[in-house]
């Protein structure tokens, strides 16, 4: 697990815009997709990158790396938080793997389980997936390490919480797939977990949910 260190929260952004722009903009004979990540932290790098507005490869998909069960207009909906930015890349609707919030959980997770399936089964690679991380250890909505441990032969899976809004989420065999996994963390209060993440991964959701991949590099930021 590589681990990076920015001065600011400003650099942060300003790495992962110049990221996401060489994912999404790259030539390829292929498919090839983007994993979004939800939360407040990558929120500014998708709003600059929709400014600066470079034009996606015409190869180019995204996907997501969770949602909430809320409407796409809502401000809970990670969707919602990247629309503009995939809008002005130029990425069609047609290229955004997304939740249906619009139906019942597990009903939405196995609708986008099989929407994953049928893209990484056709040849689809995933080059890049952007992962968040909670001050509890979680990424993506595996909030535990039973979470992390039933998604193990499937794409994405739902999660019903007790409090707040239920969920669907990609799973560990998922992100074994993703080429370059980059959790982006900001803010003291994370510096607890990210000691854990990097000393005892397998005790931590996002260390174990990603125990499996090639490659995964946390960028930090104050």
């Amino acid at each position: 697990m590589d681990i990076t260190t920015f001065d600011t929260y400003a650099a942060l952004v300003e790495a992962t815009v110049a990221l996401l722009a060489e994912h999404f903009c790259q030539r390829a004979d292929g498919p090839h997709a983007v994993m979004l990540s939800g939360g407040n932290t990558p929120v500014p790098a998708y709003a600059a990158l929709a400014q600066q507005g470079p034009r996606a490869s015409d190869t180019a998909y995204a996907l997501f790396s969770d949602e909430r069960m809320a409407l796409p207009d809502s401000p809970d909906s990670n969707y919602g938080s990247a629309a503009a930015m995939l809008a002005a890349l130029g990425v069609p609707d047609t290229r955004v793997m997304r939740v249906d919030t619009g139906i019942p959980l597990e009903a939405a997770a196995q609708r986008y389980d099989a929407e994953l399936a049928r893209f990484l089964d056709s040849g689809g690679r995933i080059t890049l997936g952007l992962l968040g991380l909670g001050v509890d250890g979680h990424t993506a909505s595996l909030f535990s390490l039973e979470d992390v441990r039933r998604g193990q032969d499937a794409w994405a899976v739902g999660v019903a919480r007790r409090a707040g809004l239920d969920r669907v989420s990609v799973t560990p065999k998922l992100l074994r797939n993703v080429d370059r996994l980059v959790f982006l963390v900001a803010g003291k209060e994370k510096r607890t977990v990210v000691a854990r993440l990097t000393k005892t991964p397998r005790d931590v959701p996002a260390g174990l949910a990603v125990a499996g991949a090639d490659a995964v590099a946390v960028w930090v930021a104050p």
